[in-house]
């Protein structure tokens, strides 16, 4: 069966009386609990209800019967609804019955009446009034009992305090039976942690008590330290009642509110018992779902649940307390809606004029449907009535309560058919299907000034393309723009380094005279940038400005028609401090460069390949001792497609693989015409000074700037997962240079020793300054051969080493042969080598383990001696010596201390015959 609720047509419950005054007077409902000696207080099947300038009355809801009625002045109306309290006086069978109210008169006056029902039917009934400062209406009344030494919720002398909440925030403690003062909570502590200005208009708008079991449950999920304000008095076993509050005040037109949690001053703060207030355990912003601020709202708070639930303006809003900000759980449209119920979790019954209705707000659904009986008004009703305001629910008699005019309507709800003891989950999505109910278009520019008034980044974030920041954002594009067309490199990089946040020096003197013209024979003099001394010290800049120097520095080439040799990605600032900076703060990554040539680059194949080979081709034009490349590798964050690409031009300029870009050199012969010797020659003499430069800077030491460039690009390579690098050695490279890099790799193996014995001499013992290499690096080096050797595969390494072998089919058999054989050999001293230290490192971690145990059990250990050096690290028979226990459990379950003769006697037991050890105890 389909599991939701099901409205019955509403049944007149009894008829109320009528106020002195039909056209203001108004009624009030309340709930009544009961409550006996060691119990808490509970809600009865009871209703209090308030008639202007007629009475107060308490009805029984499951019987429709009148309970008791209390008179009030003509002139009197009610602020808020009355509140009782039925309790059993401890000691006897006499039941003492508190009905609370507050009304004005025109002054603010509380009242009690108090009924004692005795147990031979004798009422004894009595009346106290006291009057309030007409500064606040009261908005809420609520009892809270002593508690006693045990945490109960009644006390046996019986008193208690009476909680008056005013409509300004302040919050006064009456004593129960003689409703005198016994102390006050300012308004400034519901406000004070608040950061607006418009504090005098402060205003509470609902309040709800509860246990603070139920609110660490419900809304804090169970975690008793969120009220560790009390945690006093949760440690001695009370549960003491806490008040939640929902504020609100006008702020810029719109309808700012909170939600308050408040509880008793903790008994270390306070010197008597009879001063202690109120004070904020917890303050939070709830989302305003209605920016008008003369909307009315009506509240539902779930404290099990953990839920606030909201009608305003025709809109049910549900929140969820439980996350650190209230967060709207769910949201529909209730059109003409007066009023709401909650039923339980997944279910809202909601009034209008002419029907009353049963809604998911979860799938936003309605599960029932029902129009107001017409019958079950009375006959002096208006024709147009306001329908029925739902004022309560009673869960367990499955009946809504409601006013429409003059009588009290009862609605009967039938719960769903499927449950049993054991319920199962309501509010399914299958439940609401079919069920759905229309949504309303907002307005657009609406919706947009509420998220602008709303959010909190919309006046702090700069990246936001409206209002000033785009008029500042255009004329600074413009005027670099005018820089770099009229070829002022000087200013257009000033600009630029202002937009990084980096200061600039003054360009250097040459004879005392300042180059700021580009000549035949020297470049540009520009001025130097202060880099930082720290790479993470760069300040944070906006990305705009970077895609926008990228489009500056770089050009997409579409003329190459194909021809390889003529390059793609064309640097438009070379030398500059502007590619230095994209390359060294680590914003030249290959996701910035296709957003800024985002309209070149859309008819690219394969584009991340593409710019990526590209990109790192031109830094290293740029800087032939690959200086910047190495920044570039260090400094940005790259994939493995950047970093495969990155090693392979380190090792072609280290001449490890052929780079197919560069001619073989040719020789200078006799033979040749004269028309083309001299070319010749001309071309040869170029290729040797370009050899040259390049010895020169290896000599000068910018071959240790290779060497950490491709540390740094095996490092990250490590980092990269295995997959990713692998399809990129297959892309990439080709098969002789990933057999190449496997080479270099190997070499790295046997320069850090990783391929020697252990006994063997080696440098480091020769040599002892020079330290050994970390541990890590092992692990590294093998994952990249791993990674090498799964990309080429085994059918191509055998492949290329039979065409590398040539027609000599013996040497290709005898190479094979020597590589299964080194193969072999190092599984057999892996083998050997585990043989060796297994058991030492088994011992090791039991007698860690032991430690350990003997740190957290406080135990002292047993010293032992031995005769033989040394032997301490490793006993015979790498035991573990188990701990004697101090006690021991005797016949009868006893625990007797063991005696030192038999904590000996079981030491001896535990040493093996013939051993070195000698016991001391």
């Amino acid at each position: 069966m389909a599991s939701n609720f099901h409205v019955q047509k509403p049944y007149v419950l009894t008829t109320l009386p009528r106020p002195l005054d039909p056209s203001t007077g108004r009624y009030v409902v309340g709930e009544v609990y009961g409550t006996t000696e060691g119990s808490r207080k509970r809600k009865r099947s009871e209703v209090t209800v308030g008639v202007d300038g007629e009475a107060v009355n308490i009805y029984d809801v499951s019987s429709a019967r009148l309970v008791t009625s209390y008179p009030i002045p003509p002139q009197s109306s009610f602020t808020c609804p009355p509140t009782s309290l039925r309790r059993r006086i401890p000691g006897s069978k006499d039941v003492a019955r508190y009905t609370y109210i507050a009304t004005k008169d025109p002054a603010l006056t509380l009242t009690l009446f108090k009924d004692i029902v005795e147990s031979s039917g004798k009422t004894t009934s009595s009346t106290k009034t006291t009057s309030l400062p007409a500064t606040s209406p009261v908005v809420y009344l609520a009892t809270r009992l002593a508690p006693t030494p045990k945490g109960d919720a009644l006390s046996p002398t019986g008193g208690g305090d009476l909680l008056v909440v005013r409509e300004s925030g302040e919050i006064l403690g009456l004593d129960s039976e003689s409703l005198q003062q016994k102390w006050k909570t300012s308004p400034a502590i519901l406000h004070q942690d608040l950061a607006y200005e418009a504090k005098a208009e402060f205003k509470l708008e609902a309040c709800i008590s509860a246990r603070a079991s139920e609110v660490i449950d419900g809304i804090f999920k169970g975690n008793r330290d969120a009220l560790s304000s009390i945690a006093s008095e949760l440690r001695d076993n009370a549960d003491p009642e806490l008040l939640l509050a929902v504020s609100s005040m006008p702020s810029d037109g719109q309808r700012l509110r909170h939600l308050h949690l408040l509880g008793p001053i903790p008994h270390s703060q306070t010197l008597a018992h009879s001063s202690r207030g109120l004070i904020q355990l917890h303050v939070v912003p709830i989302v305003a779902s209605s920016v008008s601020p003369d909307s009315k709202s009506q509240y539902r708070v779930d404290v099990r649940s953990g839920t606030l639930s909201e009608l305003s303006n025709g809109t049910l809003t549900v929140y969820d307390l439980t996350a650190n900000i209230p967060k709207v759980l769910s949201q529909i449209q209730v059109d003409d809606a007066t009023s709401f119920v909650r039923l339980s979790k997944s279910s809202v019954l909601t009034s209008t004029p002419s029907l009353l209705n049963v809604y998911n707000p979860q799938f936003r659904s309605m599960q029932s449907s029902v129009t107001i009986d017409p019958d079950s008004q009375t006959e002096t009703d208006s024709p147009k009535s306001p329908g029925c305001a739902l004022v309560g629910y009673f869960s367990r008699l499955q009946l809504a309560i409601g006013i429409s005019e003059s009588s009290l309507l009862a609605i009967q709800l039938e719960a769903p058919k499927s449950r049993t003891n054991k319920r199962r989950a309501e509010g399914l999505l299958i439940d609401s299907i079919g069920r759905g109910i229309p949504e309303t278009k907002r307005a657009a520019t609406e919706s947009k000034k509420r998220a602008a008034a709303f959010s909190t980044f919309s006046t702090y974030l700069p990246g936001s393309m409206l209002g000033d920041y785009l008029e500042a954002w255009t004329e600074d594009v413009q005027r670099a723009d005018t820089l770099l067309e009229s070829d002022s490199i000087e200013k257009f990089e000033a600009l630029l380094a202002e937009k990084f946040g980096l200061s600039v020096r003054a360009a250097k003197l040459t004879n005392g005279v300042k180059h700021t013209e580009k000549t035949a024979d020297q470049p540009l003099s520009l001025p130097e940038w202060e880099w930082p001394e720290d790479r993470s010290a760069y300040p944070r800049v906006d990305r705009r400005w970077i895609i926008y120097s990228i489009s500056r520095a770089f050009q997409w080439n579409t003329d190459n028609a194909g021809d390889s040799t003529i390059p793609r990605l064309v640097c438009s600032l070379p030398f500059t401090n502007v590619v230095s900076y994209l390359a060294d703060a680590g914003h030249l990554t290959v996701s910035n460069v296709k957003s800024a040539l985002r309209e070149q680059l859309s008819g690219v194949d394969n584009v991340d390949y593409v710019v990526a080979d590209e990109l790192i081709t031109r830094l290293a034009e740029l800087d032939p001792t690959l200086e910047l490349l190495t920044c570039y590798i260090s400094g940005t964050t790259l994939g493995s497609v950047e970093l495969v690409t990155a090693v392979r031009t380190i090792m072609r300029s280290l001449e490890l693989v052929q780079d197919p870009t560069q001619p073989p050199p040719k020789m200078l012969t006799s033979t040749a015409a004269e028309g083309t010797e001299n070319g010749d020659i001309g071309m040869e003499l170029d290729h040797l000074e370009e050899e040259v430069f390049k010895a020169e800077s290896i000599l000068n030491g910018n071959m240790g700037v290779r060497g950490s460039g491709l540390s740094v690009a095996f490092a990250k390579l490590g980092n990269c997962p295995a997959t990713s690098m692998i399809k990129a050695l297959r892309t990439t490279l080709k098969p002789e240079e990933i057999l190449s890099l496997v080479y270099l790799l190997r070499v790295e193996l046997v320069k850090g020793a990783w391929t020697s014995r252990y006994l063997d001499t080696t440098d480091f013992e020769e040599d002892a300054e020079l330290d050994a290499p970390p541990d890590g690096i092992i692990k590294l080096l093998a994952d990249l051969l791993s990674r090498c050797v799964d990309s080429i595969g085994p059918g191509g390494w055998l492949l290329n080493d039979a065409l590398l072998a040539g027609d000599d089919s013996g040497d290709f058999i005898a190479s094979l042969k020597l590589e299964v054989s080194a193969a072999l050999e190092g599984l057999e001293e892996a083998v050997y080598l585990k043989g060796v230290v297994s058991e030492a490192v088994r011992y090791c971690e039991a007698a860690q383990k032991a430690e350990i145990k003997q740190r957290f059990d406080l135990a002292k250990p047993i010293s032992l001696q031995v005769k033989e050096l040394g032997s301490e690290a490793l006993p015979l028979g790498l035991k573990i010596k188990g701990k004697i226990e101090k006690t021991k459990v005797v016949s009868g379950g006893e625990i007797v201390q063991r005696s030192t003769r038999e904590k000996g006697h079981l030491r001896s037991q535990q040493v093996g015959p013939y051993s070195l050890e000698r016991i001391a105890i």
